[in-house]
């Protein structure tokens, strides 16, 4: 069944190519005569300094601010659909997101004016961006913190020479209301300023019959950037964000075919009327699946609440042929989520967590070139400290009608953070005009910390006293280690002409270890680093067939996988806890095309590709037994898009069209999902419509109308299968079809 579904897929694709390549071709002699077509140069800062990204050893994924607007992607998750073998997933316990590219999850680190920060505070700015780089595999040289699976890097755009400005007011489905305005201020030829607020409100998707709706939004963000360039040698970009969110939270849709009876399932024990024999757990499960999945039945609070501030500068000073920055970086974020964990009237699990982080980073870097200009480098040294103060208050089987006390929860939780000190020096030597060899290296000292609790101070001293890590007096468990790594990156490319170019690159990457407060025994209380050794071969070109110009970017990748770092929940002690083990190794591997192609001076076809396979080829220890054989969760084998851009001048204006079709494979969201069909999403394919009537009577103002989700596909961007022992799956749902509406003016663009 796997291989005729493949079969399928790939059928599917050669179709979509096959139909695409006489329309350009077609296309193509028409013009030939006429138009002198040319695709743009396309910068990014994959190696710490501005490049064309044809001349970059490594794949990476540029998605413009024009992009961003045309294709209306509004969080994280709506990235999937543009990025090869991205799969982003949304958080069940709160409102991070999780980044994964190339099947590797637990080590894509998310950069914001190049300093890391989490993705909750990601999500609530991707508006006023200058671009969107996606770099995957592993990133362990050159970048702040070192990464297995890769760096998701977004840049703000940056104050400039005009007075300009735009105020854009949108409305929508589910009662959407969006207000947006941006100012930029040139205040004299040293300083620049640019200014910009975003409100955000929408009615909760899901409709709740006995409490508030859920997946309801109701956010506030702002920017401010400063350029300060006092000579021409020394400048100084600062940029301060802030975002806060009060909303209810993703709704969790519970389901079943079916609980058994007691005692079969003791969740069943525990809501059935013996006198009656009626049970309530299995009659509640079967009134939601005739709800569907738009509509539950919590008589529960929800709540969904944080602030999230950033700050980040990077003074640049040129000497000479060597440049110095120094990039400073601070963040700190308070969330709350509290909810019923089933959507039905039964509090089985109720969460209340609250997260309050804190991340300080300093870089010191220096770059230039020697040696006639054969000779570009980079060095520097990079330090983090990060503290994350955590309290988790799980209520477990509570009779039906009893309210939510924290006295009555499981708990789990304290203070923990890493303290990472990093060298790094990375060269790339000119050969010849055309043969480049790179070679980098970093040497990183990582100092993982944790003070867990447990949120009860007295059941630390309960459950582990022996424990050396246990601080007796205070009731903690303290825990310490420290890690070393070198990780290295080596890559040779060959311009087989000025628009051709061939490249291979090995890497080394590297995640830092952590600790497991909860497991009794000492061997498994520290978790040790992961890595991941890869390699990838690829062609970037600029080639035309007859008149249009075509860019087709294309790599293939391998990669060995160590030590993976794997969460998975088990019964412990008498309880449920969550642990971290170093579970399993596997060997990964796949492509990904990415073309672009100008077919005639008004319309752009773009198509991206990404093949993914992922397997253990180990995943066990002695608490959580034998799992080998699971694929790894949020990697798709099959990620696709395609889309068309449309460009017309009007008497006045210009008229924008869109059409994008995005399509995702089959996607497991658990790394134990052998037998848990619940935790997986069959493929599905999503349709995006957009149309702007931009400068109307060459006035400044812009009229947009959008369609997202088009065919109305019901598809979730989570699903939890605890058929056991719990009996029952739930699924996060995304957004069905919505409509809306942008009016915007602008001035001084």
């Amino acid at each position: 069944m796997e291989h005729t579904n493949n079969q399928k897929i790939v059928n599917k694709l050669a179709v979509a190519i096959a139909l695409s390549m006489p329309w350009m071709s077609v296309i193509a002699q028409v013009n030939s005569a006429t138009q002198d077509l040319k695709l743009e140069e396309i910068t990014v800062v994959a190696r710490r300094v501005e490049e064309n990204l044809q001349s970059v050893p490594m794949s990476v994924t540029r998605i413009g601010g024009e992009a961003l607007e045309i294709r209306n992607i509004a969080s994280g998750t709506d990235l999937q659909k543009l990025v090869p073998t991205l799969s982003v997933g949304v958080s069940i316990v709160g409102a991070e997101q999780q980044y994964s590219l190339r099947g590797v999850r637990s080590g894509v680190i998310t950069y914001f004016n190049e300093v890391p920060i989490n993705s909750a505070a990601v999500d609530q700015q991707l508006w006023d961006l200058e671009s969107v780089q996606a770099l995957a595999g592993p990133q362990g040289t050159l970048f702040g913190r070192n990464s297995t699976g890769g760096a998701m890097l977004f840049y703000p755009k940056k104050p400039d020479d005009n007075l300009a400005g735009s105020l854009q007011i949108g409305a929508g489905s589910y009662g959407l209301k969006e207000v947006t305005g941006i100012l930029n201020v040139p205040v004299n030829d040293m300083l620049k300023l640019r200014l910009g607020a975003k409100n955000r409100e929408r009615d909760g998707l899901v409709k709740n019959l006995s409490g508030p709706d859920m997946q309801s939004e109701d956010r506030q963000a702002y920017k401010f950037s400063a350029l300060f360039t006092p000579l021409d040698t020394v400048s100084n970009y600062s940029v301060l964000s802030y975002s806060e969110r009060d909303e209810s939270p993703y709704a969790q849709i519970s389901q079943s075919d079916g609980v058994a009876g007691c005692p079969a399932n003791f969740v069943s024990c525990l809501y059935t009327d013996f006198l009656t024999g009626v049970n309530r757990y299995d009659l509640e499960l079967k009134r939601q699946a005739e709800r569907g999945v738009r509509r539950v039945d919590s008589p529960y609070d929800s709540v969904q609440k944080g602030t999230e501030l950033q700050f980040s500068n990077i003074l640049a000073v040129d000497i000479g042929q060597t440049t110095a920055k120094y990039i400073a970086g601070y963040s700190h974020s308070n969330n709350r989520h509290f909810q019923n964990q089933l959507s039905i009237p039964l509090p089985v699990i109720v969460g209340d967590n609250v997260t309050k982080r804190e991340e300080i980073s300093h870089e010191l870097q220096l770059s230039g070139h020697a040696f006639a200009d054969r000779l570009q480098w980079v060095t520097g040294v990079y330090y983090l400290d990060q503290e994350i103060k955590s309290i988790r208050f799980f209520q477990l089987f509570n009779p039906a009608g009893i309210p939510y006390s924290k006295a009555g929860s499981v708990s789990a939780g304290g203070d923990l953070g890493i303290d990472s000190l990093a060298y790094y020096a990375q060269g790339t030597w000119s050969f010849t005009d055309q043969l480049n060899l790179t070679l980098g290296l970093r040497r990183t000292n990582d100092k993982p910390w944790e003070d867990a609790t447990a949120g009860d101070p007295a059941f630390v001293c309960a459950l582990s006293p022996s424990l050396p890590s246990v601080d007796l007096d205070a009731c903690v468990n303290r825990l310490r280690a420290e890690t070393n790594a070198t990780t290295y990156n080596l890559s040779m490319d060959y311009a087989v002409s000025d628009d051709v170019l061939l490249y291979a690159t090995h890497r080394k990457g590297y995640n830092a270890g952590g600790f497991n407060p909860d497991i009794t025994e000492v061997d498994l209380q520290v978790v040790d680093p992961e890595y991941i050794r890869d390699y990838e071969i690829g062609m970037k070109a600029d080639w035309q067939i007859g008149a249009v110009p075509v860019r087709t970017n294309l790599s293939g990748y391998y990669a060995s996988y160590e030590d993976i770092q794997r969460v998975t929940t088990l019964f412990y002690n008498g309880r449920v806890s969550t642990g971290r083990f170093n579970a399993a190794e596997a060997t990964l591997y796949g492509g990904q095309l990415q073309l672009l192609a100008r077919l005639t001076p008004q319309l752009d076809l773009s198509i991206s590709y990404g093949y993914l396979h992922t397997q253990y080829d180990s995943f066990e220890n002695e608490l959580i037994g034998d799992r080998t054989g699971n694929v790894f969760g949020q990697a798709p084998q099959d990620t696709f898009d395609i889309s068309l851009t449309y460009r017309q001048p009007m008497p006045t204006g210009e008229l924008w069209l869109n059409a994008g079709y995005g399509y995702i494979s089959e996607v497991t969201f658990a790394d134990e999902n052998i037998n848990l069909p619940g935790s997986t999403q069959d493929g599905y394919g999503l349709v995006d419509l957009r149309a702007d009537w931009r400068d109307i009577g060459n006035m400044g103002f812009d009229v947009g109308v959008y369609v997202k989700n088009a065919t109305d596909k019901t598809y979730a961007y989570n699903a939890n299968d605890r058929s056991t022992p719990f009996g029952f799956i739930s699924n996060v749902y995304r957004d069905p079809r919505t409509v809306g509406i942008e009016l915007k003016y602008s001035f001084g663009q």
